[in-house]
């Protein structure tokens, strides 16, 4: 091309090549794996029974990488991906707080019931297959998979990676996998936590010239029923408003920023700022146990078992006073409204029970009755740190201010309490929950959905930082 065309190309663009930006629908779950095994009995069962025969094999990769923030009980968002040529359809979480792609292989045996439960990987289908082998296993907080390193082409959208190293998983012992609607990880932290060091899909991307800038963005659609959209090499500002602030990186791990503070009303926490990441792979905002059970009190918050307690008592209290001077025995009272459906809840009924019994032997009356058990909800404890809130008074719960590069981000209650249908009635969920990542890595917070939903997030690999918009 002569200097004087190419010069007319620069100016008035000519056949220059320029990589669109690539849209992923981001998929939502009316569920999360642990709202599922909480409103779904059979589900329950059928997660306690892997979880005791695939014991051993959890025990025996303890010692396997670790991947301290997550557990995937409370992923919400998927995408779909096709692996292999032609590609073979997989539906994954695009996870900021891990950093390998794995999915479910041919490979697997029959007894492995997660593997039996979703989509597998079928090298022998792919013309763009290379066998590595390498040895792949990772532990999570509720769960662990191993399996091997393959290479293959990933798909996304329009854009397709060359030679990606990925796991193909042969066993998925826990419980998270058993209840998860979607396949398998697609990694998009840094690689300096990839198990292998296998890069990121991300990485490639990038390396292959894939998009013009090195960024991605996520648009969580939190109304009911609305999916949201991964963009890969840009953002779009029809989902956003303002100007984005930005945070630098002060880890190349996770997506790992300075949090300034955190505070309701006049209480503050993390004073002096605390370490904080941008996670997409989970619906929840955690941080110390400690801290969150503060928060949980003060938006009147109380844990899941006592506000079903509470419930239960609102409705059936007088039926079970009834059955207990019936001398119906505790179990078939605590089954028939539905406070046996494990261990802790059917303890905490039979207490009940006790105290109706104890009660009613000193002639006390059917309020003090009532009040006496309301006093034994309180002694239930809280499944993994979840708690409920009362869904008609989410007018008068407190905003939460999170401060992040001296901008305030202001959460209202709806934008932190997730609405869960469950047997036909609304369940209000606090967005908080408790998780006690330890050092080197912790103490953490995880801005999760609950917050990602609220502020457009984009995640920018070029200038090392992450930025936040309020969502359009």
């Amino acid at each position: 091309v002569s200097p004087s065309l190419a010069l007319v190309f620069l100016l008035f663009g000519g056949p220059t090549s320029h990589a669109a930006l690539q849209r992923l629908k981001l998929n939502k779950l009316d569920k999360t794996a642990r709202q599922e095994l909480r409103t779904n009995r059979n589900l329950r069962t059928l997660a306690k029974d892997w979880a005791e025969h695939s014991s051993h094999e959890h025990e025996a990769l303890k010692g396997s990488h670790s991947v301290t923030v997550h557990n995937f009980m409370d992923a919400q968002y998927f995408v779909e991906i096709g692996v292999g040529n032609p590609p073979q359809k997989f539906n994954v979480v695009p996870d900021t707080g891990s950093s390998n792609l794995w999915i479910p292989s041919k490979s697997c045996p029959l007894t492995q019931l997660p593997c039996d439960l979703h989509s597998k990987y079928d090298s022998s289908k792919s013309s763009s297959f290379s066998k590595n082998g390498t040895v792949f296993s990772i532990q999570y907080g509720s769960g662990a998979c191993s399996g091997f390193i393959s290479q293959d082409s990933v798909t996304l959208g329009d854009i397709t990676v060359e030679n990606q190293l990925f796991a193909e998983v042969t066993k998925e012992p826990g419980v998270a996998f058993i209840a998860a609607k979607f396949d398998g990880i697609m990694g998009l932290a840094f690689d300096t936590i990839a198990v292998t060091h296998a890069p990121p899909v991300f990485y490639n991307i990038m390396d292959q010239g894939k998009v013009d800038e090195p960024v991605f963005a996520f648009y969580l659609n939190r109304k009911a029923g609305g999916d949201g959209e991964l963009i890969i090499g840009g953002t779009d500002p029809a989902h956003y408003t303002g100007d984005f602030t930005y945070v630098p990186l002060t880890n190349k791990t996770y997506w790992e920023f300075t949090m300034d503070s955190l505070s309701i009303g006049s209480d503050a926490y993390c004073s002096g700022g605390c370490h904080a990441i941008a996670d997409s792979g989970t619906s929840l905002l955690a941080g110390p146990s400690d801290v969150v059970k503060e928060l949980n009190k003060k938006i009147g918050a109380v844990g899941v078992f006592e506000g079903q307690c509470d419930q239960a008592i609102d409705q059936a209290g007088d039926k079970i006073i009834d059955q207990v001077l019936n001398k119906i025995d505790a179990k078939t009272i605590c089954t028939g409204i539905g406070l046996c459906k494990n261990t802790v809840e059917c303890l905490g009924c039979e207490g009940l029970v006790n105290i109706v019994k104890s009660e009613a032997s000193k002639n006390s009356s059917r309020e003090k009755v009532l009040d006496e058990m309301k006093k034994v909800c309180k002694l239930l404890p809280s499944p993994n740190g979840e708690a409920t809130v009362d869904c008609s008074k989410l007018s008068s719960m407190p905003n939460v201010d999170i401060v992040l590069a001296g901008k305030t981000f202001t959460l209202t209650p709806e934008q932190y309490v997730l609405e869960v249908g469950t047997a036909g009635e609304q369940e209000c969920i606090s967005g908080f929950i408790g998780l006690d990542v330890p050092p080197p890595n912790g103490p953490l917070w995880i801005l999760g959905d609950v917050f990602m939903g609220a502020y457009y997030t984009v995640f920018d690999y070029g200038n090392s930082r992450v930025g936040f918009a309020e969502a359009a």
